[in-house]
């Protein structure tokens, strides 16, 4: 895929177990999420590689309930996850929200993300990390997973399908807390079904048991509760927007554009800017810049001289 985009880092959403998650826009006004990850973790070349190799698969494979990386790009230390729409709200956000979701909403999440998880592992694929600030939540109410198989190809660990079926269970748990009169028991039921190691018939016995809830299947409800969630605050110590050295142009005006290249030896390319401001100062040539010009122009010149000498000369010899 041959890419030419260019992207500004507005601002930062959260900061997890990757990196850091900016708000990123375009010059034709679309709004994107960029992940910047750790840079301690991107460091090694073999956890580039596999970086690069398990976004390729989650990208071919395109399963559903899994929110789509469309860019990764990175210079000689940083890498970046480029994501269609910025992965606001999350369950985190929502959990932390204190508040009773309607009927059938957190039934409706848990299965949204059990279902993904099946398509991922049908794929040959995991996830790795799977907790409430990896699950993020549309503007209809659907669930959808983030940051799938990123941490366990950076840090190169082996993920399976018995550690996702856990980490559902987990988050089945946490969901229960905030689930309507009724709906925390079927919820405790699942998640001891998925971490005993079979989350298909955790998630269908969820779905059956649900099913007639209100807001399970069309999430109106939750989708209307939505903008009223608050992202979690950002942490003071928030990184501002990066500049990304890497290689400029050779364009003085030009020279805050980086080039960044998509996945190893792969000839994709994308451009990130800070968000322009006022045009930055065109630095004057150095002393040694002026003297090389100098001495140019005089080497030149006395080629020239010496030149046109020697044409007379056999102009002269030739009569």
């Amino acid at each position: 895929m041959q890419t030419n985009s260019e992207l500004w880092l507005d601002r930062t959403l959260r900061i997890g177990a990757c990196g850091t998650w900016w708000v990123a826009g375009t010059p034709a006004g679309q709004t994107l999420g960029t992940l910047q990850l750790d840079p301690d973790l991107v460091a090694a070349p073999e956890a580039r590689d596999r970086l690069a190799a398990t976004v390729a698969a989650v990208r071919a494979a395109n399963p559903p309930g899994v929110l789509r990386t469309t860019e990764l790009v990175y210079d000689s230390r940083r890498a970046w996850l480029v994501v269609a729409t910025p992965p606001q709200p999350t369950l985190a956000d929502l959990l932390a929200a204190d508040r009773t979701l309607p009927a059938g909403a957190a039934a409706g999440i848990a299965v949204d993300v059990a279902e993904a998880l099946r398509s991922l592992h049908a794929a040959g694929l995991h996830h790795g990390d799977l907790t409430p600030e990896t699950v993020v939540l549309t503007g209809a109410g659907a669930a959808r997973l983030a940051e799938v198989g990123v941490l366990a190809a950076v840090r190169g660990v082996p993920v399976d399908i018995g550690a996702d079926a856990t980490a559902w269970g987990a988050l089945a748990r946490a969901l229960a807390p905030r689930a309507a009169d009724g709906e925390a028991s079927l919820l405790i039921e699942a998640a001891g079904i998925a971490e005993a190691g079979d989350l298909t018939a955790a998630a269908r016995r969820l779905a059956l048991a649900a099913a007639d809830l209100p807001d399970f299947a069309t999430r109106d409800a939750l989708a209307g509760l939505l903008p009223t969630i608050e992202p979690a605050a950002t942490p003071d110590a928030a990184p501002t927007a990066p500049t990304i050295p890497t290689q400029r142009t050779e364009s003085s005006v030009d020279g805050v554009t980086v080039r960044l290249r998509f996945g190893p030896g792969v000839p994709d390319a994308a451009l990130l800017n800070p968000r322009p401001t006022d045009p930055a100062p065109v630095a004057p040539p150095s002393r040694a810049r002026r003297t090389r010009r100098v001495l140019a122009w005089l080497v030149a010149a006395v080629a020239a001289v010496a030149f046109a000498g020697g044409a007379a000369a056999w102009w002269l010899l030739l009569r």
